[in-house]
């Protein structure tokens, strides 16, 4: 089979896939930066290296490439908590490994606490899962609803949690510990210690914990 003979569609796909993941990892850089409303397509397409109409092939806009971005750092982040061996922690280990995760996803992630922040201003309007994304979802919170229920037949975790309100308040208080780290340690007279999130981390995983017990 000569080179002619051979079917182009294997490498267009891929060349896309690969062109698709420089403008949503340029998206997340602009969008974490500057918000949605503040985002500009131009200055998103100069970041990936490519022609601002190629990005309107890919997406029907901002507000589609935005919800695009969401969804790719979302089957990230739920496949990390997802990975945890909750099965065999005790129910508040498990919560306190899956507190830990959250906290190091939003470190790693210089524009995690940015963009909830963002979508928290646009009442979640821009997020909308696609079917990979809702499968990765529902694998992680079936774990996550296991050690709750654990947690709640042993008498250890407060009988009124559910995993979504679990997830969700562990979400905003690390969101918030970590926007507002510089302002917490000068607050604590610990300024010097501003990229230090050790001690936050403990701290707040301590609090969280507490808070979830019965």
């Amino acid at each position: 089979m000569t080179d002619r003979d051979k079917d182009p569609a294997p490498e267009k796909t891929r060349n896309s896939a690969l062109t698709i993941e420089r403008i949503v990892a340029a998206a997340e850089e602009e969008f974490g930066t500057h918000g949605l409303d503040g985002a500009k397509i131009d200055d998103i397409a100069r970041t990936a290296g490519i022609s601002k109409q190629l990005i309107y092939h890919y997406f029907n806009g901002k507000d589609d490439l935005y919800s695009e971005m969401l969804s790719n750092i979302a089957e990230r982040n739920y496949l990390r908590l997802g990975s945890i061996e909750y099965a065999v922690l005790s129910p508040t280990e498990g919560l306190r490994a899956f507190f830990e995760c959250l906290f190091d996803i939003f470190r790693d992630n210089p524009f995690a606490s940015t963009l909830t922040i963002d979508q928290g201003l646009h009442l979640g309007a821009q997020v909308r899962y696609s079917r990979h994304v809702e499968r990765t979802r529902e694998i992680f919170r079936n774990k996550l609803e296991e050690l709750v229920v654990r947690g709640q037949q042993d008498g250890s975790l407060n009988p009124g949690l559910t995993p979504e309100s679990v997830h969700f308040l562990a979400v905003v208080m690390v969101s918030g510990c970590v926007s507002l780290r510089t302002m917490f340690l000068r607050y604590t007279g610990e300024a010097g210690e501003a990229d230090d999130y050790s001690a936050l981390r403990a701290e707040y995983t301590e609090f969280f914990t507490r808070a979830v017990r019965a």
